[in-house]
């Protein structure tokens, strides 16, 4: 029975762990999720200023102007290629966790079947134990009656 109360402690303690690493999982995906919309809000700001640069080079704008337009996009440009190195790094922190995650549900899964093997060994020496003592009952009883 001790065997038995140091594997549910061993199951309990691995539930915590999958809802622990569940728990690491969803602010993985969360912080993805954010940089992903970061990166999709400057990409759709680049767009805009790039449609607002062709509507008024149509009607002409002058070199100071045209100079700061470029250096704003090509700060632009740069942000959004530090977005996706960050999305690429939420990425690899997503599946990490998620491999992490993966290897606790595995673990909980292990100590779940042996706990079932264990309660089922359990019942079946029972039920061993429970026929054993009928059977001597119906023995006896046989035994007792006058022929």
């Amino acid at each position: 029975m001790a065997q038995n109360g140091a594997l549910a402690t061993l199951k309990d303690l691995a539930e915590k762990e999958v809802d622990d690493a569940a728990q690491q999982l969803g602010a993985m995906r969360r912080g993805y999720q954010q940089a992903e919309e970061q990166l999709r809000m400057l990409m759709d700001y680049q767009q805009e200023y790039r449609t607002s640069l062709n509507s008024d080079m149509v009607q002409g704008i002058g070199s100071q102007r045209w100079i700061n337009y470029q250096q704003f996009i090509q700060t632009l440009e740069v942000a959004i290629e530090q977005h996706r190195q960050q999305l690429n790094q939420w990425s690899s922190k997503v599946e990490r966790a998620l491999d992490f995650w993966r290897e606790k549900k595995q673990r909980l899964q292990a100590w779940t079947t042996l706990q079932e093997r264990q309660t089922a060994a359990a019942a079946l020496a029972e039920n061993r134990l429970d026929q054993k003592k009928m059977d001597e009952f119906a023995q006896r009883a046989t035994m007792r009656k006058p022929e």
